[in-house]
């Protein structure tokens, strides 16, 4: 069919949709869909969605608790199974929320969560051989540890001495690794190496920051990713706070509008920021007390 142009405005009583038609079959498949009620999806009902494809990785942002036709955005809720990208970001009211994974033990509502310890055997690893600037596929020597497949998927892959120091890459995949077979394993990037490496380079991994999160330990072993909302089950997917009000465990005499940080004595709380060795969570909106769980305008993602 001849394209057609149109003066003025075009009218629909059932929205507008785009289609493609299988070749061999005929048969027709939706593409792009603007329903009756104005909302824009895709054949897959997604929202602001990347899906992971070649020189780059997947992204999503939901916007609003109705913000996705595919499933249903409830930062007060938990699933067994991934329902959205790992690292979403959910905008809603005043909060923004991070989808991640909970690690094994089970974290009550309003404590500080981080990621998984790095392991050391998969950091300071020096290159296999010289890597061109443009290269996706970088091989490195680990330690005696060895890595499952996948392990490091959606997490980094960064360069932490020498040569092409300073850069860092989102890790698409990698093999199982038997490292008392042969110490090298193939890290797959979804982005180029912009600075050639050298067999003198320093390479370090960490796996998806957005998975197997743990309660904040009194002594940091991580970076803090964002709090729970709800008791979250061991292993299960949830919305985390990581901007904006949340109820956080209060470790100490709190200050309203003083500055509340990572707790250096009880884990997954907040206490007064009495040096600035610990970790900034935000500011005090609201104070309970001590054990109790005080109102934390959150500032950390």
């Amino acid at each position: 069919m001849a394209n057609s142009t149109f003066n003025g405005p075009v009218r629909s009583e059932n929205g507008f949709k785009t289609i493609d038609t299988n070749t061999t079959t005929g048969a027709i498949t939706d593409g792009l869909v603007i329903n009756a009620d104005g909302n824009i999806f895709t054949d897959a009902g997604e929202h602001i969605k990347y899906t992971q494809a070649t020189g780059y990785g997947p992204a999503d942002l939901i916007v609003g608790k109705g913000g996705s036709q595919s499933n249903t955005v409830d930062p007060y809720a938990e699933s067994s199974t991934e329902l959205f990208q790992l690292g979403s970001t959910l905008i809603y009211g005043n909060n923004v929320y991070r989808y991640m994974q909970n690690g094994g033990t089970a974290v009550t509502a309003g404590k500080l969560v981080q990621h998984a310890a790095i392991v050391s055997d998969h950091a300071n690893m020096t290159a296999t051989a010289a890597v061109a600037a443009g290269e996706t596929a970088i091989s490195v020597e680990t330690g005696g540890t060895d890595i499952t497949l996948n392990q490091y998927a959606g997490g980094y892959l960064w360069v932490n001495d020498v040569n092409g120091e300073g850069q860092m890459l989102r890790v698409k995949s990698n093999p199982a690794h038997d490292h008392s077979a042969d110490p090298s394993i193939v890290i797959t990037c979804y982005d180029d190496l912009a600075t050639a490496l050298t067999t003198s380079s320093q390479l370090s991994l960490i796996a998806n920051p957005n998975t197997g999160l743990i309660v904040a330990p009194a002594t940091e072993t991580g970076a803090i990713m964002g709090a729970t909302v709800i008791d979250t089950t061991a292993s299960y997917y949830a919305w985390f706070t990581v901007k904006g009000p949340a109820s956080l465990l209060t470790v100490g005499t709190l200050v309203v509008g003083n500055v509340a940080v990572r707790s250096g004595g009880t884990a997954g709380g907040v206490a007064p920021a009495t040096d600035n060795v610990l970790t900034e969570i935000g500011d005090v909106m609201a104070v309970s007390a001590n054990t109790e769980y005080s109102l934390i305008n959150m500032n950390i993602g």
